[in-house]
């Protein structure tokens, strides 16, 4: 009987759960390897699964895509919303840039709009630069009638207010209108082609509310409300940790910067129509043919994308101008396109826009060098992980010097810049259709050259991040698993 005690003991105090990083059994500096369960604590599938369904929950529901096209059906929008929560995972502060950058286009095409609107709201308005009695008179009738309309219409509860607002941009950047010309097949347009069309009088301008746009939005308020309950809780929890100096895993660290990047993306697509599934189309009584004539020799050059290309040819794009030459099979391959990409890379420009979002890049980047100086399960990998963090933060530091550079060029702000410093006037002398022709070359030799290694080196190091993050759970700190004491955050005596 004293044996089996004796035996008993020492398997007790030779139990392998615990192990010291220098090989001892001292518990509180300890790693503790393999599945560990929840018996007072948290355990490896409260961590797995916290972290798991906030990244879900930030990837899938924080994505707004464009509108598909009339013959897709619903598992080509699964697979294409599967891709895109595979790319938010691997880079979400280029998905980020997306957000941001149609968020701009938004906003400069309610600028364009608001002369379209001047114009509705005053029929009677003339271009006289010296107005008769006449016209003056008509003018304040209509504005008297305009007026009495309104008011009526107000009475009678049926005031509808069509100005151009963000949410009919984002609305139409995202392929909600489709043109169909008379004899023509029909295809998707954009703000600013829907723009031209009415100021041409090809189309009536869309006689949509914001309300009415948003009504075709399948955004669900129960989604979102989980998706914020769930990000809320988690920040609170690592600031609780962090403040208790409680160990954070790298996979929480790595977790957090979804978090970050899906509020921001949150604010951007604000009033982006989600997963609207139906266009609205819009007739012309001209055909295709027609207006091309009449638009004169911009519109003369065969179309890549769309016959409204002239306008804007949806450039620069991944499916439509990188991936053909890489011999990729994938993504609209009919012309006229059947709807808007969803990967047109943005002009966000040199605002303040452009400045949030290169400082919230570098941020998200130096998110990672939190964990410089945590406990890994092998000093390799944390050495690993110090350089990926270093490489994923200069190439994106690189990739936009190279952006930022190209941008300029592309809309011509450094000749803008130039002439301003040195009085030159030279760029006043140049033909403006070469100018926007030249300065539209939005991929250049040198860009595709210095971008493929930087892209490559990039996706290693990131794909080493997501990586380790999960291979790093079959060892972590013992101090991992303690939970936050929240009693201690609440005044007592």
């Amino acid at each position: 009987m004293a044996f089996t005690l004796r035996i008993g003991l020492l398997l007790l105090t030779r139990s392998p759960s615990v192990t010291a990083a220098d090989g001892g059994n001292d518990t509180s500096q300890g790693r503790r390897d393999g599945w560990v369960s929840q018996p007072d604590g948290r355990g490896t599938f409260d961590i797995l699964w916290s972290c798991l369904i906030t990244i879900f929950l930030c990837t899938w529901v924080s994505l707004h895509l464009n509108v598909p096209a009339s013959h897709e059906q619903y598992r080509h929008l699964f697979f294409r919303k599967m891709r895109w929560m595979v790319q938010a995972i691997m880079a979400p502060e280029f998905v980020l840039a997306f957000a941001i950058g149609q968020k701009v286009e938004a906003k400069k095409s309610v600028e364009q709009f608001r002369g379209l609107d001047l114009l509705r709201d005053n029929t009677f308005r003339t271009v006289d630069s010296a107005p008769s009695q006449r016209s003056l008179l008509q003018d304040a009738g209509g504005r008297v009638s305009s007026l009495i309309n309104k008011i009526d219409m107000k009475l009678h509860g049926e005031e509808k207010d069509t100005r151009w607002s963000v949410r009919h941009a984002f609305y139409a950047n995202m392929g909600g209108f489709v043109l169909h010309p008379r004899e023509s097949a029909a295809f998707p347009i954009n703000a600013k082609q829907l723009h031209w069309l009415i100021k041409q009088g090809y189309v009536e301008y869309p006689k949509m509310t914001a309300k009415e746009v948003w009504d075709k939005s399948k955004a669900d308020g129960f989604q979102k409300s989980l998706t914020c309950l769930q990000t809320g809780w988690f920040i609170i929890q690592i600031v609780g940790r962090a403040i208790q100096k409680l160990p954070i895993t790298t996979l929480e660290i790595t977790t957090l910067s979804f978090v970050l990047c899906t509020l921001v993306m949150f604010t951007q697509w604000a009033n982006k129509p989600l997963d609207v599934e139906s266009p609205t189309v819009l007739t012309s009584s001209k055909s295709i043919a027609e207006i091309l004539i009449e638009a004169g020799p911009a519109a003369s050059q065969p179309f890549k994308q769309t016959p409204l290309d002239f306008i804007d040819n949806q450039s620069p794009s991944w499916l439509t101008e990188v991936q053909p030459h890489l011999r990729f099979r994938t993504g609209p391959r009919t012309r006229p396109l059947p709807r808007l990409t969803n990967d047109r890379f943005p002009v966000i420009g040199a605002g303040p826009d452009a400045v949030f979002l290169f400082l919230f890049t570098m941020a998200y980047c130096g998110l990672h060098f939190v964990a410089w100086d945590f406990s890994f399960p092998s000093l390799f990998e944390r050495d690993l992980w110090r350089a990926a963090s270093v490489t994923i933060a200069a190439c994106a530091f690189i990739f936009w010097v190279c952006e930022t550079y190209q941008d300029g060029h592309r809309l011509g702000r450094w000749e803008r810049w130039y002439a301003k410093l040195f009085r030159d006037d030279r760029n006043g002398r140049i033909n403006t259709m070469e100018k926007i022709r030249r300065n539209r070359r939005f991929i250049p030799v040198w860009e595709v050259i210095v971008m493929t290694p930087v892209t490559v080196v990039y996706t290693v190091a990131r794909t080493y991040i997501v990586v380790e993050v999960f291979l790093s759970q079959r060892s972590l700190p013992v101090g991992a698993f303690n939970t936050v004491q929240w009693s201690e955050f609440v005044p007592h005596f």
